[in-house]
């Protein structure tokens, strides 16, 4: 794996997001402009490709030559979740190349990254985002930074990364699950893959592997749909292996249950951008949205008039009659 590490360095005149291995800058006010970056470098050769494994080689120029066979000769994807699960590193491992700092004692990226990589006449271009959640609340940084990346560009699939071997969807999930659909529409989870990291893990329960990680991937399913109400809502999963101990088969590709992952990532990642035209965002859905937690603060300045001057005379008249009861009674037992 190569060691080059991509980042992104712009001007504070530019967007925060810039073309190939650039973070985005934000405004003054921290926010990401609306206004697309000007490209400032192009995609480069993936170089990262030559030395995986040959099996690997042609299954990932496979996968990618159908979507040649329809005259389409670039694919977008973009990883989100929660920090900590393992979109850099995924990132990464599907490159072959170490474009995201992926370290648990390297501080997570604070702006999107991309990595452009040209091959065989089609380009593949993959995206790291900042993580989603900040303490037990929705990151509206990340949110802000997802919504830069998103600026200008069609998406073909979103990779929504979490970990296998987490058995829990809690209402911090939940909450990011709304606020994506709220800030970007519910066209980007039609297509959405769930991304299931730490794959080679063994189950606690006694159970089969099949049947723990088809469990795992009927929760989330179950609680993404009824969260946002589409209960029709696909979402294709993939099992994802980072570690340097992941399993390998005969030709050297690394396997989860003796699947080479990358390549069925890769082919999960062109069925989802076979169908229809790609996700555009369009910013004026965003609205002021972009702070998640910001949207019952309407209600402060309206309960605060009211506890002034409904609650607090009702509260003070109260306490005065009781006085005066309480006096009353004192005066007649004398």
């Amino acid at each position: 794996m190569s060691a080059e590490g991509e980042q992104y360095g712009s001007s504070e005149e530019e967007d925060m997001y810039s073309d190939d291995g650039q973070e985005m800058e934000e405004d003054e006010q921290g926010e990401a402009p609306a206004a697309q970056a000007q490209p400032v470098l192009g995609p480069k050769e993936w170089v990262g490709l030559a030395s995986m494994p040959a099996a690997t080689q042609q299954a990932l120029l496979n996968a990618l030559g159908k979507l040649r066979g329809r005259n389409v000769n670039e694919m977008t994807v973009i990883f989100i979740g929660k920090q900590g699960v393992g979109k850099s590193s995924t990132v990464n491992t599907l490159l072959n190349e170490r474009v995201a700092p992926s370290s648990p004692f390297q501080p997570e990226n604070v702006r999107p990254l991309l990595a452009g990589r040209m091959a065989a006449g089609f380009t593949l271009n993959v995206l790291d985002t900042p993580g989603l959640l900040e303490g037990d609340s929705v990151s509206a940084r990340g949110l802000m930074a997802l919504r830069a990346a998103l600026n200008g560009r069609k998406v073909d699939a979103f990779v929504f990364t979490d970990r296998l071997d987490t058995w829990r969807v809690d209402n911090a999930d939940r909450a990011i699950f709304t606020a994506l659909a709220e800030n970007f529409g519910a066209e980007l989870w039609e297509r959405t893959i769930l991304g299931f990291s730490h794959a080679q893990t063994t189950p606690t329960d006694g159970k089969p592997y099949e049947q723990f990680v088809a469990a795992r991937v009927e929760q989330y399913r179950a609680a993404v749909r009824s969260t946002l109400g589409m209960k029709n809502l696909a979402l294709p999963y993939v099992l994802i292996e980072n570690g340097s101990r992941c399993k390998t088969n005969g030709d050297g590709e690394k396997v989860v249950n003796d699947k080479p992952w990358v390549t069925d990532m890769v082919s999960t990642m062109v069925d989802v951008a076979s169908v229809g035209e790609g996700y555009e965002y369009d910013h004026s859905k965003a609205g002021k949205k972009l702070d998640p937690n910001n949207k019952h603060k309407i209600w402060i300045l309206p309960l605060f008039l009211i506890q002034v001057f409904v609650l607090r005379p009702l509260l003070i008249g109260q306490i005065k009659r009781d006085v005066k009861k309480a006096e009353s009674k004192a005066k007649g037992k004398k």
